[in-house]
């Protein structure tokens, strides 16, 4: 059996999980090496749900609609309808409209929105936001050393958790402050609207509702204040002013305070870092051009063609117009999958190499462990396309340390050698100054996932639905739910 160390993709933890395959099938998930940056530490998603891989329902095959119906075709049909389309829009100026996603890895994410920008000529260009990253950059601007790492939720002497249920969201994150606990006697501190495993080790556990637990920083700014350090971590709950205003607080303490903006899934932080929004290029610089935002493609009716990379909007979301030409890249038939024209099977975090950048800014390298017939990486596909409509030269190539090489030279606070990597995670150093651009709080929504839920990507793991404490809590959801 080949054992293959790779990073799992169901949290933004970064945690590495080495896959025991034989036969390009994967046999068991575990991290016995103590290889990541977790040890030997895993959660119930990391040890078990990598199963979707292999679901039955997975797509494996290009799906063209006709009359209606979606049928299999080639990939060399696919790849030129979509092509054919997409350089028609572009030649009479049309709007494309492009929304990325928050599970695909660093080098996918840059040339994603490269080829949106420089092959698609435009700027409409956007992804799922889970914490506000941008504002909290903004607002340490003129600092350095404030953003903690995974070592420090380790190492320090206390800590402030703000909105979140952090065991079940970001477990790694929360097995590191209570080994701290016990190891090191660290003092714990929560606000939270509801009761949290973490208050059963906190000095102080307040209960305010979501949005409001700023209100309650002066009740603990004495006991903070004594404290020799601090690592604040906060949730979706704290953006735009609320953020600059918790800094505010912690510099207020007169104590060494670091943060950690926390986000979801695998490659948020990474999304944010590449461009993929409309008002950032890659790090962090302002575009200073008007480009519409998720909601905002799923409502125009303007738009000609939507691109749809390893995103599931209409789960949550109706689209407003049925004329558009609609792309998708995925796993799965999802809500999104359903609408569209055109479907290109994606390969999984398991089938691909790369880089990813966790909640607190680590980079890591992604491994491929195992092939499936049929899929390529978003990779590959987007640089199919690009191929396809002439653009090959400029976009280079689509082999993914060649990308990772010219997001060293591009995107600041990124220029760390992959042999770096290849060691250990490497904490990125964004850029040291103002962010100038508008603020947009509306738009971060973390979905809050739980140890037995994963977006859409959840659905489709079999084990992890199957063990006791996923029926358990599904059970009390129902319950609640009926009451």
């Amino acid at each position: 059996m080949e054992h293959v160390g790779t990073i799992c993709t169901h949290c933004a933890d970064g945690c590495k999980t080495t896959l025991g395959v034989r036969n390009d099938e994967i046999m068991r998930g575990n991290n016995r090496d103590r290889s990541g940056i977790n040890g030997e530490f895993l959660c119930a998603k990391g040890r078990y749900a990598y199963d979707f891989y292999n679901h039955a329902e997975r797509i494996t095959s290009p799906m063209i609609r006709v009359a209606g119906k979606l049928e299999p075709v080639s990939w060399s049909k696919a790849l030129e309808t979509v092509a054919n389309k997409f350089g028609a829009i572009r030649s009479r100026s049309g709007q494309i409209g492009v929304i990325g996603s928050n599970r695909t890895t660093n080098e996918e994410n840059f040339y994603l929105q490269k080829f949106a920008r420089q092959g698609l000529n435009t700027n409409n260009i956007d992804h799922h936001r889970t914490g506000d990253v941008v504002t909290l950059i903004d607002a340490l601007s003129g600092t350095a050393g404030k953003l903690a790492t995974t070592q420090d939720l380790y190492d320090s002497k206390s800590f402030l958790v703000i909105g979140t249920d952090l065991a079940m969201e970001h477990p790694f994150l929360s097995f590191q402050i209570r080994s701290s606990f016990r190891h090191h006697q660290a003092h714990v501190y929560t606000i939270t609207p509801e009761k949290v495993r973490e208050d059963n080790i906190a000095v102080r556990a307040i209960r305010k509702p979501a949005g409001q637990e700023l209100d309650a920083l002066e009740d603990l700014s004495a006991s903070l204040s004594a404290e020799p350090e601090l690592v604040i971590l906060f949730s979706d709950s704290v953006k735009g002013d609320g953020v600059r205003r918790l800094v505010e607080f912690g510099q207020s303490l007169g104590i060494a305070v670091k943060y950690c903006a926390l986000v979801d899934y695998s490659n948020s932080r990474g999304a944010i870092d590449m461009g993929v929004v409309p008002e950032l290029l890659p790090g962090y610089e302002a575009t200073n051009t008007r480009g519409l935002t998720v909601a905002e493609m799923l409502a125009s009716d303007s738009l000609e063609a939507l691109w749809i990379v390893g995103a599931n909007p209409l789960k949550s979301a109706p689209m407003g117009s049925k004329k558009t030409f609609v792309v998708v890249q995925d796993m799965f038939l999802t809500e999104t999958a359903q609408r569209a024209d055109v479907i290109l099977p994606a390969a999984s975090a398991y089938e691909k190499s790369g880089t990813v950048t966790n909640a607190c800014g680590e980079v890591q390298r992604l491994t491929r462990a195992i092939s499936t017939v049929g899929v390529k990486t978003d990779l590959e596909i987007i640089g199919l396309i690009a191929k396809e409509m002439g653009l090959a030269a400029t976009m280079g190539p689509w082999v993914p340390d060649t990308v990772y090489n010219e997001i060293r030279k591009t995107v600041k606070g990124y220029n760390i050698p992959l042999s770096m990597l290849a060691v250990q995670a490497q904490q990125t150093a964004p850029v040291n100054g103002r962010v100038a651009v508008e603020s947009r709080p509306d738009l971060i929504h973390s979905a809050h996932d739980g140890l037995f839920t994963s977006g859409t990507l959840g659905r489709y793991s079999k084990v992890l639905n199957s063990v006791m404490e996923s029926r358990a809590s599904r059970a009390e959801q129902e319950e609640m739910a009926t009451s």
